[in-house]
Formats: C-alpha cells, sequence, structure tokens
C-alpha cells in the first residue's frame, strides 16, 4: 500500500479512497471481458464512460495492469461509427443512440498508456481514440457552420441539452481539442509523425473555434452557443469557462480576465472553506441539492471533484501554479475522508453516493499528480516531481511513498514546503 505523511490526512484516510474503488470493482458484463470499476453505490454493477475511466487515474498507481486491461474494454464496445456509448446498456429514455458521455477517456487513455512500452497495445488505444475522435468532428456531433461540438444529456455539464446540433458547450469542446493532444501524442511514440501533426493541426482549429465563437469580449468569459441561433447562453456562467485554461486554449490577453472572475470570491468561492462551485453564487442557476444525485441540477452549484481537477489542470497547463496548487488543495482537503459524489459548499457535507469512485481516485490523482506533482513516462523511463505547494503546507515536510511506477518498482517522495520547495525521490526495486 502507498503510505502518506501529509498534515491533515491521516493514513487511515488515505488508504479509505483505494478502498471505495476496490468496493466499485466489477465483474465483466455488457461487452467488457475485464474487470473494471463501477461509479458506486446505487449506480450497480455497469460500465459508465465516464466513470469507469476517471476511476483509473488515482488507481493506476497502485495497479496499472488492472489499470489497462479496464481500459481496453472500451475498445471491445465501441460502435462502427467511433461511438463510445455512454453506459453498458447504450439506451437513455428518449435520447437517440447517436449519445456519448463527456469524452474524458482521451485524457484517461494518454495516461495509462504513457505507463507502457507495449506498442501493441497503445496502437490498439490509439486506432480507438483516433476513430472515437472523428465520431465528435463527424456532421453527427459537429455543427457545419460554427465547426463547435454539440452536446446532449451528459457530453457537457449541467446535462439538460435535449437537442442534437444544437448548443455548444464549452466544456466538451475543450475536452474534444485537448482531445486531439493526446492522440497526437501517443501517435508521437507510435512513430506516426504524420498522424501527429495532423491531430495537433485538428486541436488548432477547434482552439480557433473555441475562441471566435464562444468568448464574450464585454464580460470576460465563455459561454454555451445555441448554434441555431448563434446566441451566447450568457444566463449560464458555469465553471467550466475555466476548463479554456487547458493547454492554453484562452490567449494571454483573456487568462487575466478569467483569473479575475475566478479569484472574485462572491462568484464561485475561491477563498472559500471547501472549494469551487459550479455555477456562481449570484446566478440564477445556483442551486444546491441535498441527498441523492438530482440530474442537472446537482451540477448547478455544488461541488465536484471532477469539475476541480479540470480547472486545476489547466491552470498548471497555462503556468498559473499557485492557483492550481490552490483549487488542488482545497479539494483534497474538502473530499478527505469524504468521498461523496458531490459537496454541498454550504456545509461540506457529501450528497448524492457516499462512496463515489471517481471523486476517490481524483482525490488521489491530485495528491499524487499535483500536490506532490509525481510524474512517470515508461517511454522514456523517466521519472519527473514538480509539486504545486499551497501557502497552507509552506513549512511542513510531506512525504509519499510505494507509488508503483512498474518493472517491479516504486518511487517515494519527500517535499520541503516553501514557495521554491526542496524536492527528494528514490526509486525502489520491490
Amino acid at each position: 500500500m502507498i503510505k502518506i505523511d501529509f498534515p491533515g490526512i491521516s493514513q487511515a484516510q488515505f488508504e479509505d479512497a483505494f478502498a471505495v474503488l476496490e468496493e466499485c470493482k466489477a465483474v465483466p458484463c455488457l461487452g467488457f471481458v475485464n474487470p473494471f470499476m463501477g461509479p458506486g453505490g446505487q449506480y450497480g454493477n455497469c460500465w459508465w464512460e465516464r466513470d469507469s475511466a476517471l476511476t483509473l487515474n488515482g488507481y493506476m498507481w497502485l495497479d496499472s495492469d488492472f489499470a489497462r486491461k479496464a481500459l481496453y474494454n472500451f475498445t471491445l464496445v465501441q460502435k462502427e461509427n467511433g461511438r463510445i456509448p455512454l453506459w453498458g446498456h447504450d439506451t437513455v429514455g428518449d435520447f437517440d443512440r447517436e449519445l456519448s458521455a463527456m469524452p474524458v477517456i482521451f485524457d484517461t487513455a494518454r495516461r495509462i498508456c504513457r505507463r507502457t512500452n507495449d506498442k501493441d497495445y497503445v496502437g490498439a488505444i490509439y486506432d480507438m481514440l483516433k476513430r472515437y475522435f472523428g465520431w465528435w468532428t463527424s456532421p453527427v456531433k459537429r455543427d457545419e457552420k460554427t465547426g463547435l461540438i454539440c452536446a446532449i444529456f451528459e457530453e457537457s455539464d449541467p446535462s439538460d441539452y435535449k437537442e442534437q446540433l444544437t448548443y455548444a458547450p464549452v466544456d466538451l469542446n475543450v475536452q474534444v481539442a485537448v482531445g486531439a493532444l493526446a492522440v497526437a501524442e501517443l501517435a508521437d511514440f507510435l512513430g506516426k509523425a504524420d498522424e501527429a501533426a495532423e491531430y495537433r493541426n485538428r486541436f488548432e482549429i477547434l482552439k480557433k473555434t473555441i475562441n471566435d465563437c464562444l468568448w464574450d469580449e464585454k464580460d470576460g468569459f465563455y459561454y454555451t452557443m445555441n448554434v441555431r441561433t448563434g446566441k451566447l447562453l450568457k444566463e449560464r456562467p458555469y465553471n467550466s469557462a475555466f476548463d479554456t485554461f487547458r493547454a492554453s486554449i484562452a490567449p494571454l490577453n483573456r487568462q487575466g480576465r478569467l483569473l479575475s472572475v475566478l479569484r472574485d470570491n462572491s462568484k464561485y468561492g475561491y477563498l472559500n472553506k471547501y472549494g469551487i462551485t459550479t455555477a456562481p453564487f449570484d446566478s440564477k442557476e445556483f442551486c444546491e441539492t441535498k441527498g441523492v444525485y438530482q440530474g442537472w441540477t446537482s451540477w448547478s452549484g455544488n461541488i465536484w471533484t471532477f469539475r476541480n481537477e479540470i480547472i486545476a489542470a489547466g491552470l498548471r497547463e497555462s503556468g498559473h501554479l499557485k492557483e492550481a496548487a490552490h483549487i488542488a488543495y482545497q479539494t483534497v482537503m474538502t473530499f478527505n475522508g469524504n468521498y461523496a459524489e458531490f459537496i454541498n459548499p454550504s456545509t461540506g457535507e457529501g450528497h448524492g453516493v457516499k462512496r463515489y469512485g471517481w471523486s476517490a481516485s481524483e482525490y488521489i490523482e491530485l495528491i499524487v499528480e499535483y500536490l506532490f506533482g509525481v510524474d512517470y513516462c515508461a517511454w522514456t523511463d523517466t521519472v519527473t516531481v514538480n509539486p504545486l505547494i499551497p501557502k497552507e503546507l509552506y513549512g511542513e515536510t510531506i512525504r509519499i511513498s510505494g507509488l508503483s511506477i512498474g518493472g517491479n518498482r516504486t518511487v517515494s517522495v519527500t517535499v520541503k514546503c516553501a514557495e521554491k520547495p526542496e524536492v527528494s525521490y528514490e526509486i525502489t526495486a520491490v
């Protein structure tokens, strides 16, 4: 087991996050041939694209072999046109069959593939991602006039969009854009330089489209667009606008304006104890739901690890390291020992599924990859450690050990926390 020494986090609390993931493990079903993780709780023994992918982000530090096999399952259920279903049963009420999920699998697949030198395996995942990207950018999902990707149901958060080729949300368009970069990275490893260049060009096209269509200069903010009317949904100022920090999609002259909104505590609670809300407090959309998950309204004011991790990732990629450290630490401490589906921003109480898979997984991910800053790439057999240290930890010493990097090896990291932290690490054969 991975060991941790971190102020405010006990070893038992940290291990409980892995226990949640063990509880989420499910036997192969509905086209999957390898064990995988479901969402947890009442969601039962079924795979969901988003949940079953996100649970692997933290668990791969304990068992990368399980993560590789679980990810491979998706190659077996992909449709001929490239679509990956939202979930195993592939039917949702009256929605048509051209429905997928928020495509976080691009990021998860990239991360898992970087942990192996097996080119046959990486090639199979690469083919899956290429076909999936092709589906998202096909006329089924892409508005011909604007070039934006459109969503229905859980292809975006909030998930109340019901008409195809109507609403183009910020979060979905960012995820598809960075998906192109994930495909390009795998292409490079496979020696497909021309294809890598092609997908980087596709990223640039989507980046320009997002900036041309979804930005409001007056507000200094990105909004969902109704592509049929050409109007931005300014009544919906969701925190997905901050997703545009990913891969520096938002240009530098816009990042400052976005940061000022993010840091405005009256908006999303940047300085509050429990962290970033999905909708701002002063929005008509703001809603604190309690109890079980209640659809799109539960995304309209509560706190989710999923939303916060994406924002922290973008801030780090755009060089805003203090803000990334703050959100990563804030999220970890809010969900520490409280691996609920979502958190009430007023009380810090967990609601929805109380032992939720992706919350536990992203809690682990934020600790290992953000606060300790550990990364391992099997392609170059390189460990890098670049911790993000919030001010709350200055003067402390934090440690983590037993992180699996394959080849029967683990890495241990010690960080003396300061504005310029002192870092040491050791690789050990086991």
